[in-house]
């Protein structure tokens, strides 16, 4: 079997980058929505679709929050998306969620795992997300590329939710080449990917691969429809690649299918 990986360098990022813009124009328009609002992290994907939704709709119709955890994020990182809006001349606004994080953990039981304590985190700010939604009459934008969206690494009704994910058909390394073709700043293509959920959280640490490995591993199952075959043959495709490692992309993309799908809805008999 011949397996062609869709890189970066193959792709016509022009093109790429006029069809978000033009899906988010059109979706605005078509929604009647007064504009867009969407967190800024100073990662790389967030900077991507600030990017792209200035350009679409104009730098009036864009709002960014920045929303620091400061016992997790970095200052550089609030200074990098601070730097980001500025250049972009969308209005922004920094909300340090620290206050909202403590008085939850006041009132639930205690723990250890920094899952949970993370994924508070990501809906915490989803749920300030979604207030300057409803403030402003305006669309959530969502950051999320398609490696997290196969995966499923988000947290689901937390950086998962969104009214529109302008990024959803683009594996991690195809933006990083929309992010150059973009002219991002450097210091934001050479940042480590992280959801900064807790302390020294690295997202390919956390996945186990690289995102180069992992994206050939996805665009694999994809392409061929694999999900449901045998993981032996399947890692014959990868023989640079234990069999364990593919084993684990599989189980986690298995795990997390419900966070792609609706719940489930009980149906009454008539």
């Amino acid at each position: 079997m011949i397996f062609i990986i869709m890189t970066s360098n193959s792709m016509n990022f022009e093109s790429i980058s006029q069809e978000i813009m033009n899906f988010i124009k059109k979706e605005i328009e078509s929604r009647k929505s007064n504009g867009v609002v969407l967190g800024i992290s100073g990662g790389i994907d967030s900077t991507v679709l600030a990017y792209l939704a200035t350009r679409a709709i104009g730098p009036e119709n864009v709002k960014g929050l920045i929303l620091p955890d400061e016992t997790v994020t970095p200052s550089s990182d609030v200074e990098e998306a601070l730097r980001i809006c500025s250049n972009l001349k969308i209005d922004c606004e920094k909300i340090v969620i620290n206050k909202p994080k403590n008085s939850f953990l006041e009132i639930i039981k205690p723990t250890d795992n920094v899952l949970l304590t993370g994924n508070l985190v990501a809906r915490i700010r989803m749920c300030i997300l979604y207030y300057y939604s409803g403030l402003m009459g305006r669309l959530v934008l969502g950051s999320s590329n398609k490696t997290e969206l196969m995966l499923g690494y988000f947290t689901k009704f937390g950086d998962g939710a969104a009214d529109l994910l302008p990024l959803g058909e683009l594996y991690k390394t195809q933006l990083l080449g929309l992010a150059k073709y973009l002219e991002i700043p450097g210091s934001i293509l050479d940042k480590k990917s992280s959801a900064r959920l807790w302390a020294n959280q690295f997202t390919e640490d956390e996945l186990g691969l690289p995102f180069i490995q992992l994206d050939k591993i996805l665009q694999f199952y994809e392409s061929y429809n694999n999900t449901q075959h045998d993981i032996h043959a399947i890692s014959n495709e990868f023989p640079g690649l234990p069999l364990e490692i593919i084993r684990e992309v599989h189980q986690r993309m298995e795990n997390n299918h419900h966070k792609l799908i609706f719940p489930p809805v009980c149906k009454i008999s008539k």
